[in-house]
Parts: C-alpha cells; sequence; structure tokens
C-alpha cells in the first residue's frame, strides 16, 4: 500500500514534467514582452514620421487641386505651417451674387485618416455655416476616406452651398428659420453680407475673427480702369504683373 502512495506522490510531483511546463510558459512570458517593446518602438517612429507622410500627403493635395479647382475659388498655403491654407470665393451668380468670401482651411494632424475643417473669415448667413464661420463638413462628408475624399471635394462643395440653401441638420438655426419664414428676408440678410464681404475686400472694414498675418493670408485691393489696362498692356506684352490679377 506505501509503494503505491509513493507512486501516486511520484506521479503528480514529477519534476521534470514541471519544470518542463514552467520553462515553456516562462519562454511564452518573454516572447510576449519582447512583442511589447517592439509594438511600442514601432508606434514610436511611426509619430514621429507621421508629419512627414502628413505633408507628403498634403503635397499631393494640392497638385490635384491645381488641376481640379473650381472657378472663383483661390486657395494657398500658409507661409508658416502646411496644415493651414487661405482661400478666397468669389461668386457671380445668386442670391450672394458678387460676394467676395474670405476663409481658412484647417488640415488635421492625423490627416488624410481625418476630415479638415473651414471656417470663413468674412461674415456669411447661412443655414450650414455657424455664427462663428465654420462650415458643416459633416453634412457631405460624415467619415473622410483617404486617397477617396479629397480637399478639392470639399471646396466644390463650400461653393455650391452658396447656391444650394438647405436647412436639414442646420448649424445656425436663425438663418434656417429665416429661409422657412420668408425667403426675401434670407436674401436681404444674403445681401447685407455681401456688402460686407466687399468691405471687407477693399480693406474699407476689418473683420472681427481675422487671423494673424502669416505674410500670405489673401490681401487685395481693387484696381482703377487706367490702372487695369496698364497691367492689361503688360500681360499682353509679355510680362508680369507685379501682382496676381482676379
Amino acid at each position: 500500500y506505501q509503494r503505491r502512495v509513493r507512486a501516486l506522490n511520484n506521479l503528480y510531483n514529477f519534476s521534470p514534467l514541471s519544470s518542463g511546463i514552467n520553462a515553456e510558459y516562462g519562454a511564452m512570458s518573454i516572447n510576449v514582452n519582447s512583442t511589447k517593446q517592439e509594438m511600442k518602438q514601432t508606434e514610436t517612429k511611426h509619430s514621429e514620421l507621421q508629419p512627414f507622410f502628413r505633408d507628403h500627403e498634403l503635397f499631393a493635395e494640392y497638385k490635384l487641386l491645381c488641376n481640379n479647382v473650381p472657378s472663383g475659388v483661390y486657395v494657398v498655403p500658409s507661409f508658416k505651417s502646411l496644415q493651414v491654407w487661405h482661400g478666397m470665393i468669389f461668386i457671380k451668380i445668386g442670391m450672394f451674387a458678387d460676394g467676395c468670401f474670405k476663409f481658412n482651411l484647417y488640415i488635421p494632424d492625423n490627416f488624410p485618416y481625418a476630415r479638415p475643417s473651414l471656417r470663413f473669415i468674412t461674415p456669411v448667413f447661412h443655414p450650414q455655416v455657424k455664427p462663428t464661420g465654420e462650415l458643416n463638413l459633416a453634412k457631405a462628408f460624415p467619415t473622410w476616406t483617404p486617397r477617396k475624399d479629397r480637399i478639392w471635394h470639399l471646396l466644390r462643395y463650400t461653393k455650391r452651398c452658396f447656391f444650394s440653401i438647405n436647412t436639414f441638420d442646420a448649424t445656425n438655426q436663425v438663418a434656417a428659420e429665416a429661409v422657412h419664414k420668408s425667403i426675401d428676408t434670407f436674401r436681404s440678410q444674403a445681401k447685407i453680407c455681401v456688402e460686407k464681404s466687399i468691405k471687407l475686400y477693399n480693406k474699407t472694414e476689418e473683420s472681427e475673427i481675422t487671423p494673424a498675418d502669416d505674410g500670405n493670408v489673401f490681401n487685395v485691393k481693387p484696381l482703377a480702369s487706367q490702372e487695369l489696362e496698364k497691367v492689361k498692356e503688360r500681360l499682353l506684352s509679355g510680362g508680369k504683373a507685379p501682382f496676381a490679377v482676379i
């Protein structure tokens, strides 16, 4: 009987088996720890390289924009940061006709995996534009798909908003109510925005939300007929204008 008890004890306390199991689990824990360290190092390298990948994407976006820019829309990156683009939209027809609206386009750090944002500097009375000037882009771009959704798509939608007064999911309830109650009231408010945009364009009025000038903000001035004719003659003779003519 005692021999059988010893045999059972030896069976359940068999040291080679238990030591082998412990060694195996020890090796597994070492592998898991080393894998975690490698993942952390990879994440660190990726975070360090992310700005370079983002800037590369922005260069490609701007090249596409130059080939697909909507008419009447002008955009130029900031001197200080590629993540800020200054823009201007000229409207020729509709309730906002003759308006020239300045805006800033802001690129997020994790672009192209996140949607940019757009904020008007010039006052815009519109159901999809907040009183702060931010355009509601979530309506047209609920998700932003890399290399499918493009910045020039966003700018095309921005210009279309001046012709399509959509009040669904409005971010400016005052403007939406004006559209529903009386379109004439909304039209008069749109005309006021146009007049303000022209004053800002001519530098006869200051905007409350004008950003700090980084040397690349659109600075424009109207040309008298004689000055415009001189510029035309210079361009036709093969020379270059001293400034951009819009």
